[in-house]
């Protein structure tokens, strides 16, 4: 492996961990996964660090396994967090359902605060009606999926740093 080969791996990984970083503060970038993603590519290049000390070895993969898991879990988030706090207010789960697919094609066409606005928007409206045209009741249960999304933006952006923590420890340590 050449010097610039090494560096320039290094540089692709670190610059999706940063992209994935800041991308989660848009609502429906997968932030989570492209840090993965740039981990991936390091791990994979390095051949998990096989070529090092048994424990090293081992270290580099319990470390990207666990940076998966996180991965994971994180990308479920707004799903769950979204989902809880509405069902709490008595929202329907088609409605649920359907404010999903409404935020994920609105990302798409609209830009991803644009489905967020549509999305919650979509909701009110639902709710507005479902509820005899109470606007109080249908901006709760628009606030608890607000609240929801919110919420799971800040723990996904701290499960983003935790997981660039450990793939940084990853390169300078092992």
């Amino acid at each position: 492996m050449t010097n610039w080969t090494y560096y320039l791996i290094l540089a692709i990984s670190a610059i999706l961990n940063l992209v994935g970083l800041v991308g989660l503060l848009l609502v429906f970038f997968p932030g989570l996964t492209v840090a993965w993603v740039g981990q991936l590519i390091w791990v994979i290049f390095v051949g998990f660090n096989k070529n090092h000390a048994g424990w090293q070895f081992g270290l580099t993969i319990t470390i990207f396994v666990i940076n998966t898991i996180i991965m994971i879990v994180g990308s479920l988030l707004d799903n769950i967090l979204g989902a809880s706090g509405t069902r709490k207010k008595g929202v329907p789960w088609w409605e649920i359902f359907l404010v999903m697919a409404i935020m994920i094609i609105g990302g798409i066409i609209l830009t991803p605060l644009g489905g967020l606005a549509l999305s919650l928007g979509t909701l009110f409206l639902i709710e507005y009606y479902r509820l005899e045209k109470d606007p109080k009741k249908a901006w709760e249960s628009t606030e608890a999926l607000a609240f929801g999304y919110g919420s799971a933006a800040i723990i996904r952006f701290f499960l983003c740093l935790l997981m660039i923590a450990l793939w940084v420890f990853m390169v300078v340590a092992l």
